[in-house]
């Protein structure tokens, strides 16, 4: 056991270390069982050991692992609706006042929000395999857990990134062990004594996980790894830059990844946020030229090789199989 907390933890360079595109392929390579392990009937988590007794298997608001006192995704995207409402108010009062700063604020604000209302549905809404109070131990998170809009906005901005490396295969584990893994070792970076829980900053490691550290703004949470990792996957979405030098969060590129080893953009998965109504029944020259790179495209994307997802489910394959064999 204690070789895979080893492994974790060598897998953390220094914030300031540059990170090489060899060094990345190497890493999103890792399979599930190199970092963690299961307890003896594989129903929870033993290692890494700020995972401990988190379980495999999806929990709901009536699993004896839930807290009472976490706040609810389902009861969140409820108030979706109520969020529409309020972005097509101000939407309507911004075209009655255009010169009116703090209505069109307010408006930007609800526009804001419905995006991330979209992107944390996505990634944890009705049919997810993922829960944000599943990321690590429970004893590690705040009282009201971690399902504040913030905190699962960001969460889910990273877990879609990480999927488009899975769909294009440099990404070998589930996107949601990837980023458990990286949040892992920052956490146990930050951990001096046994015993001690990062719910004081838990929230500040996900948030600022895939930002900068320089020497102006330190940021000891930092993952140059995870950073390099999502960087990789604008590349391959064609928005190199959405990761910008001198800025944090999603902005800047990583030196030593060479744009030649992008690999072609392919359509969006099913279940993505709606993007922009449909255009006029007879296409333009645009469109025309557009849904030509898009079939070029699906031929490229089926081309690819069969996807090396190993995760829990594979764990449990190859545990099995083996048992089978003695």
């Amino acid at each position: 056991m204690a070789s895979h907390q080893h492994q974790a933890s060598s897998a953390s360079p220094p914030p300031e270390a540059l990170v090489s595109h060899d060094e990345l392929l190497r890493v999103l390579r890792t399979p599930f069982e190199a970092v963690f392990s299961l307890n003896q009937d594989g129903t929870e988590f033993f290692m890494p050991s700020v995972m401990r007794g988190v379980p495999v298997a999806l929990i709901s608001e009536e699993s004896p692992y839930w807290n009472s006192s976490w706040a609810s995704v389902d009861e969140f995207l409820s108030k979706e609706d109520d969020e529409e409402k309020a972005k097509q108010q101000y939407k309507e009062l911004a075209i009655l006042q255009p010169n009116n700063k703090a209505i069109r604020n307010e408006e930007k604000k609800h526009q804001d929000n419905m995006s991330k209302y979209h992107k944390i549905r996505e990634i944890f809404g009705p049919g997810s395999d993922y829960h944000p109070n599943q990321l690590l131990s429970k004893c590690h998170f705040p009282p009201d857990g971690l399902c504040s809009k913030d905190t699962m906005y960001r969460l889910a901005c990273k877990i879609s990134e990480l999927r488009v490396l899975q769909e294009r295969n440099y990404l070998a584990m589930d996107p949601f062990d990837f980023l458990r893994w990286r949040i892992a070792i920052k956490v146990q970076d930050h951990l001096r004594f046994p015993g001690d829980q990062a719910s004081s900053f838990i929230k500040s490691a996900i948030h600022r996980l895939c930002d900068l550290d320089e020497s102006h703004n330190r940021n000891h949470y930092a993952d140059p790894l995870m950073r390099a990792a999502v960087i990789l996957a604008a590349k391959l979405q064609n928005r190199p830059n959405l990761y910008k030098s001198g800025q944090t969060g999603r902005q800047k590129s990583v030196p030593r990844i060479p744009g030649a080893l992008m690999a072609p953009t392919i359509a969006r998965k099913p279940g993505r946020p709606r993007g922009r109504p449909k255009g006029p029944t007879r296409p333009t020259q645009d469109q025309a030229r557009e849904a030509a790179r898009r079939e070029k495209r699906a031929k490229l994307a089926a081309a690819l090789p069969q996807s090396t997802y190993q995760g829990v489910n594979a764990w449990r394959a190859k545990r099995d199989a083996r048992s089978s064999g003695k």
